[in-house]
């Protein structure tokens, strides 16, 4: 049977993307992690750069082995792996670009691709053991919420039924459990509506680019939640920088793609002044003392470690040591909200028990009297 036509099936993934490039990083993050992973390993064994890519593609599914293959075909047809990556920002940050680029031009891509590899291992690390520390205070609070709406819309009313049948009044205790529970079953729907609508309005104002800095600049004002916040971000620009820096890119550079990858906007902000700063003559230690977000030690690290050459060394061991205060940080706070929300929850049940089993006590007094 002849071919009587060849037409180019359209990718999902790759041109305007279906989803928003932030959403599509994290699904694709660890498919993207192995694969850099896997062609450093290739590459440091001998193995040329499409072979290894070959291997790659064999390994990926989905919409990453659309844009591999995409990658792939771009580099068969002569341009620089770094290049071809630039066509799906929806998927390769900023970072990993230019890292890569940088090493294509000095000849040692093998080991910029184990550099990148480890700094996406050790941030997921990062992120994953802050999760861990705050998903069982999560599930607590999910808990005492669940517990409170169950006892006062199923509970107390059928308490409450017979105690109000008796026609005896009721004790204060009593009638503050009464209003809550009906405010709750006659007008729960309206406020739960009212808390969802405050919510989306909340995150529509966060997704603004205002919205967003006051509320970073709120988080990190909070006590142990903000100095949590403050030294994981530091954590992440300090290891960015200085990964930057040891793969061969310039200071400048290295900042601006720190910028870019950046999440916390206060921080986003003083990366951005802070080249200003230094492309106006002022020292790098200067430029970092005039932010708040930057802590001391950071400042001190930028300006020692530029004078004695050895910058992009500080700002990892630094990064290092932030990332396991942050793990502290993160299991303190734990300790702090989990005896609170069971607190919370003791308290409720037991303020329930004891309206309900009051007026039961005062009318077997009266009877007894």
């Amino acid at each position: 049977m002849a071919v009587e036509s060849v037409k180019e099936r359209p990718s999902r993934q790759l041109g305007k993307p279906l989803l928003s490039v932030g959403r599509i990083r994290l699904q694709y993050k660890a498919q993207l992690t192995f694969a850099i992973r896997e062609l450093a390993t290739l590459l440091q064994a001998g193995i040329p750069l499409l072979v290894a890519l070959d291997s790659i593609l064999a390994q990926s599914r989905g919409g990453f082995y659309e844009t591999m293959l995409s990658v792939r075909e771009k580099v068969a047809n002569g341009e620089a792996l770094g290049i071809a990556m630039k066509g799906a920002p929806h998927v390769f940050d900023e970072m990993t670009i230019g890292m890569i680029s940088v090493g294509e031009h000095a000849g040692n891509l093998d080991e910029v691709c184990e550099q990148v590899a480890d700094f996406r291992e050790r941030a997921n690390q990062l992120k994953d053991r802050i999760v861990s520390a705050m998903l069982y205070p999560i599930i607590i609070f999910a808990v005492s919420v669940g517990v409170t709406v169950f006892l006062m819309t199923v509970v107390v009313p059928m308490l409450l039924q017979n105690l109000i049948e008796i026609g005896r009044p009721l004790p204060v205790p009593t009638m503050i459990l009464k209003w809550a529970s009906d405010l709750l079953l006659h007008h729960g729907a309206f406020a739960f509506a009212a808390m969802s609508g405050v919510a989306v309005i909340g995150m529509l104002y966060g997704a603004t680019s205002n919205g967003r800095q006051k509320i970073d600049r709120v988080a990190l004002a909070m006590p142990v939640a903000g100095t949590l916040v403050q030294k994981q971000s530091l954590s992440r620009m300090a290891l960015v920088v200085g990964t930057l820096l040891k793969s061969g890119i310039e200071l400048m550079d290295a900042l601006e793609i720190a910028e870019r990858v950046a999440t916390n906007r206060p921080l986003k902000t003083a990366l951005a002044e802070m080249q200003v700063d230094l492309k106006n003559g002022r020292s790098l230690s200067d430029a970092c003392e005039r932010h708040s977000v930057i802590t001391n030690a950071m400042s001190q690290v930028f300006s020692l470690g530029q004078q004695s050459g050895q910058l992009e060394k500080m700002l990892l061991r630094i990064g290092n040591d932030y990332d396991r205060q942050s793990e502290l940080l993160a299991n303190r706070l734990t300790t702090i909200i989990e005896p609170a929300l069971l607190l919370f929850l003791s308290l409720m049940v037991g303020f329930v028990l004891f309206a309900t089993v009051l007026p039961i006590l005062e009318a077997g007094n009266v009877l007894a009297g």
